[in-house]
């Protein structure tokens, strides 16, 4: 059965109903927002130390793979990281892969006990202490050691 409209009658909601919809949406947003900001930061975070854990493995298979000795290098100051290869007998190196912006894509802060960590052909480090890396952003921050062998703890 049809329903028939007054005349006068407008179909639609009142100015009282969008406002009470729009201060709901805001007090959400409000309690939410913060959670966010902490999700994203942390992922952040995660991310790069993904990304070094990834290139630690890279200097690891490289330095085996190629008879060399492979340099993980994370410089503090600039926020980047690269894996380098020595030429045996020769003060060239070469570049493995690309070099990682760690500040410029998951605009975090790294810090460093070493700037670099060295990989023999046998896999090994010869580091004579153990390489923490920290990214930090928004008060978190994670860290992975590489020990003085060469593993990587996270």
């Amino acid at each position: 059965m049809l329903r028939r409209r007054l005349p006068g009658a407008r179909r639609g909601f009142t100015m009282i109903e969008i406002l009470i919809v729009i201060v709901i949406a805001g007090l959400m947003l409000r309690i939410a927002l913060p959670y966010i900001r902490t999700g994203m930061a942390k992922a952040n975070i995660s991310g790069s130390l993904s990304a070094i854990s990834s290139m630690h493995a890279l200097a690891r298979t490289s330095a085996i793979q190629k008879g060399r000795t492979a340099v993980l290098v994370v410089n503090h100051s600039t926020g980047k990281a690269v894996v380098l290869l020595r030429r045996t007998g020769s003060t060239v190196v070469d570049t493995v892969g690309s070099v990682l912006d760690l500040v410029s894509r998951w605009g975090v802060t790294v810090t460093t006990t070493s700037d670099s960590t060295v990989f023999t052909p046998l896999s090994i480090g010869t580091g004579s202490s153990s390489n923490t890396i920290t990214a930090s952003k928004g008060g978190f921050s994670q860290s992975v050691v590489i020990s003085a062998a060469g593993r990587l703890l996270r």
